[in-house]
């Protein structure tokens, strides 16, 4: 069962979806917002949002798994800190 809405300006839906107890809501929405940021769909902070929570939690969820959050090169980096 799901149900569109247009969030942010695209499309989201509501799913329901059977997990082991041991997983909680919270899991099961930053497990979701990761993989849309792993594929490229959404930005950091877009998944960030979808999982409701800070930045700065999925910043380190995402370091937990591997995955780099911003993959800029050290010279891209300075460049976009204007140093």
């Amino acid at each position: 069962m799901y149900e569109l809405n247009e969030e942010g300006g695209f499309l989201t839906k509501v799913v329901q979806v059977r997990v082991p107890e041991f997983l909680s809501e919270r899991d099961v929405r930053i497990v979701a917002a990761i993989e849309a940021f792993s594929k490229g769909s959404i930005s950091v902070g877009k998944a960030a949002e979808i999982a409701e929570i800070p930045i700065q939690e999925l910043l380190v969820e995402l370091k937990k798994r591997g995955i780099i959050a911003y993959p800029y090169t050290k010279k891209e980096a300075l460049k976009e800190l204007m140093l």
